[in-house]
């Protein structure tokens, strides 16, 4: 046979071009739909991104509102507190004023319980010292003690129609009765003379004014009494004695007394003189008025005179006497 000749094998040589091989159709929509499904999901990612951020954002800037609620909480809760000490020292500051002032009152009330006695104590013992100056006046002349009792009735009828307080009317009665009693040192020649006065024995009976001050001395009880005594011989005009005054610059008990005085000394019997009728007296009290007397005085004394009390008083000094 033959010798067969190997085959010789040749080989192809492909050429690879280096364009892009495209897919096939079917390969190239599934690759759109990945993209689109990508973009997609790229958007849904910022979005959720862009809202944690927002949302993060969000809750720092609450988280920073709450601190500062919180920081503001707890600096109202340390005044709130500073406060509430602040008040309990201050109520126990007050409680323990409220305790001092409590004292205070009740040593205060004490004070004013003890002033009230000794008030009262002193008042009782003037009252028994006008009752023995009264006592030693009426000794020596009978016809004081009905007399100084009506000044007295007159006084208070007076006071009280002027609108005194009833504790000055009081005073002011209680204190007209010794409105002579400096005439204690008096001699009884004077006292008890029938006849009008001599120019030095008239300056002896003016001396009872100083007399009846000086007796009185200087006791609160008799300051209203001592004016009195020294004043009740002044004149509304300045000429009466000791002293000159007029007008307002005599103490008012004074000028009180100055109309009931002089009425009642002129309406009763005297050594040197009859009784004058009560009509007499008040036509000789009103005749002095705005020249020895206070015309104010004048007035409500008319006024005691037309209603009966002046009369009213006599009655009732009269009644006492014969008792």
């Amino acid at each position: 046979m033959p010798e067969e000749k190997p085959e010789r094998m040749s080989i192809e040589v492909i050429e690879v071009s280096p364009r892009i091989v495209m897919p096939p159709a079917s390969s190239t929509v599934a690759g759109e739909v990945f993209r689109q499904l990508l973009q997609q999901a790229i958007r849904v990612a910022d979005q959720a991104n862009s809202q944690a951020v927002r949302m993060a954002s969000d809750f720092a800037e609450v988280y920073r509102r709450e601190q500062a609620v919180r920081l503001e909480y707890e600096t109202k809760l340390r005044e709130i507190r500073l406060l509430e000490r602040q008040s309990t020292r201050y109520a126990e500051d007050l409680a323990t004023m409220l305790r001092s002032e409590r004292e205070r009152r009740e040593q205060l009330e004490t004070a004013l319980e003890a002033e009230r006695v000794a008030n009262e104590e002193l008042r009782r013992t003037g009252l028994q010292g006008i009752s023995h100056l009264l006592l030693a006046a009426t000794i020596k002349d009978q016809t004081t003690g009905a007399h100084l009792l009506r000044v007295r009735k007159y006084v208070e009828a007076i006071g009280t129609r002027l609108g005194l307080p009833a504790q000055n009317v009081e005073e002011f009665g209680y204190s007209s009765v010794m409105h002579d009693v400096g005439k204690i040192h008096t001699p009884d020649h004077i006292l008890q003379s029938e006849h009008h006065l001599s120019s030095e024995e008239f300056e002896v009976i003016k001396q009872h004014c100083i007399d009846g001050e000086v007796m009185l001395g200087s006791a609160r009880f008799f300051e209203t009494a001592r004016a009195i005594a020294r004043e009740h011989h002044e004149r509304w005009d300045g000429r009466g004695y000791p002293d000159g005054k007029k007008g307002d610059g005599i103490s008012l008990a004074a000028r009180i007394v100055s109309v009931a005085d002089v009425f009642d000394a002129l309406t009763s019997k005297r050594p040197y003189k009859t009784a004058w009728t009560i009509e007499e007296g008040m036509a000789a009290v009103i005749a002095g008025s705005g020249a020895q007397f206070d015309p104010e005085v004048v007035a409500v004394f008319q006024a005691l005179q037309a209603d009966g009390s002046i009369e009213r008083v006599r009655r009732e000094v009269a009644t006492a006497a014969l008792d």
